[in-house]
């Protein structure tokens, strides 16, 4: 049984006391445990959350001025990453004499991409 069915069981038997009082401080105590568990269901949604994130920064490779996933073949922008630790994988936007161009979507920043796509 959980807290807060315990604590609805001890609200029933208070109100067999018929103790207004004692009742309140019941139903608040029973607010303040809802509370903890929604705070504590958020917390670990954020732990869940930042270990996904940790696993996929040990996952990224820098190669070749860019980050890369294995099995990627686009890459992901070196700014968004280092600076906000944002995966913003760039966009082909053209060609020219260097090789490939790819803009970040976030920043439109352009890199040249001379191996990976």
């Amino acid at each position: 049984m959980g807290a807060v069915e315990n604590i609805k069981e001890v609200a029933d038997l208070v109100k067999m006391f018929n103790d207004i009082e004692l009742n309140r401080r019941i139903l608040n105590l029973e607010n303040e445990v809802l509370d903890l568990s929604r705070d504590n269901r958020r917390a670990e949604e954020t732990i869940a959350e930042l270990e996904r994130a940790l696993k996929f920064g040990k996952e990224l490779v820098f190669r070749d001025s860019h980050h890369w996933l294995e099995g990627d073949r686009t890459p992901y922008c070196s700014g968004c990453w280092e600076s906000k630790r944002l995966a913003v994988h760039l966009n082909r936007s053209r060609a020219d004499g260097l090789g490939p161009v790819m803009q970040c979507p976030a920043y439109k920043h352009n890199y040249h991409i001379r191996q990976g796509v």
